[in-house]
């Protein structure tokens, strides 16, 4: 029973001299060198312990002044790990604690392609596509000379060629089941809201399609004739044309 009770506290006297050695390591790692951990797992792409590694700093030792680096690379790390809705709360936490940190337009630009990166295929309901656009306009703002500029710009085109996509192919189906109006409808929606993408020339030239199958011949032939004036060397020019030419010929008696 002795031999017993000896072998007991002789396991518990390792067990607390190595819980005071591994205690006594930490105390003694200085804020810079657990900051340069966490960016060393950030760099070797081991996101989870960097993520697990800056959240330990940040709430350890909120007063250093590389803090807002450490919370925008929480943020990234949670990025890297597609873990978008916690990466936007990181990324607005910094934005909030910290507004003029050097990090604060990458950090917003950052908020907009979280979103950006769950925008879904067209045909769905795009709601984050929304939010995308938002945060990019947003930043823009913002930071209107910031070298991120032009890539927000095309992500932003993109985003706005994706809602005239889904408009456009809306009404492309109501042309096609020749129902009308509601065609002329969406055609009209892409145009007014999108009018620099490829889906407005698009619905420009279904618009006079609609207005012909109706029966509104004049409206058609002015459709037709403006699209040409407007876009003389787009491929559905030489079928504007040929519709052109097909209702002259009719009003005409030819």
């Amino acid at each position: 029973m002795k031999s017993m009770l000896k072998l007991v506290r002789f396991f518990i006297m390792v067990f607390t001299l190595v819980s005071c050695s591994g205690a006594g390591f930490k105390k003694q790692a200085t804020p810079r060198e657990q900051y340069s951990y966490a960016m060393e797992q950030y760099n070797d792409k081991k996101f989870f312990k960097a993520q697990m590694a800056f959240q330990r700093l940040i709430y350890s030792f909120p007063g250093q002044t590389f803090i807002d680096t450490a919370q925008y690379y929480l943020g990234m790390s949670f990025y890297k790990m597609k873990h978008y809705p916690e990466a936007i709360t990181e990324f607005r936490r910094l934005l909030s604690a910290y507004p003029s940190s050097a990090f604060a337009d990458d950090t917003q630009f950052q908020v907009a392609v979280s979103f950006y990166d769950q925008s879904p295929k067209y045909y769905h309901e795009q709601s984050e596509t929304y939010d995308a656009i938002d945060e990019f306009n947003l930043f823009l703002t913002r930071y209107p000379r910031s070298p991120l500029k032009e890539e927000a710009q095309n992500k932003l085109g993109e985003l706005y060629d994706k809602l005239a996509k889904k408009l456009y192919k809306n009404g492309e189906l109501y042309l096609k089941m020749n129902d009308y109006d509601p065609a002329l409808i969406y055609f009209e929606q892409v145009r007014d809201n999108y009018p620099n993408t490829e889906w407005a020339k698009r619905a420009f030239y279904n618009t006079g399609v609609a207005m012909r199958k109706q029966g509104r011949i004049s409206d058609a032939l002015e459709t037709f004739q403006n699209f040409v004036i407007a876009f003389p060397d787009h491929e559905l020019s030489k079928k504007a044309r040929e519709k052109i030419s097909e209702i002259q010929s009719i009003t005409s008696g030819g």
